[in-house]
């Protein structure tokens, strides 16, 4: 083998480690964002401020979570799938 051939390796070896410690980095800022969404939501359920505010709440972190994981279930306590995606 050639040294630019090792070279070529080395790079191509750095990229996908560097990529695969990004997605693992990204994973874990989700599963936190997930978690702390979650807890806000259960929040809004439970004590319920005022009716007219908690539909578009809960509508909204839903949709945020929704974006994050691609999936519109994401919080909702009967969807363990999307959770378990991120637990990877």
């Amino acid at each position: 083998m050639s040294k630019t051939f090792n070279r070529a390796q080395a790079k191509a070896y750095r990229e996908e480690y560097l990529q695969l410690q990004q997605d693992d980095q990204h994973k874990r800022n989700v599963r936190a964002e997930l978690q702390v969404l979650g807890r806000f939501r259960d929040y809004m359920q439970r004590e319920r401020p005022t009716t007219t505010t908690l539909g578009c709440l809960i509508a909204a972190v839903d949709a945020y979570a929704e974006q994050l994981t691609g999936s519109p279930h994401a919080l909702r306590a009967g969807s363990r799938d999307a959770k378990n995606s991120w637990d990877e």
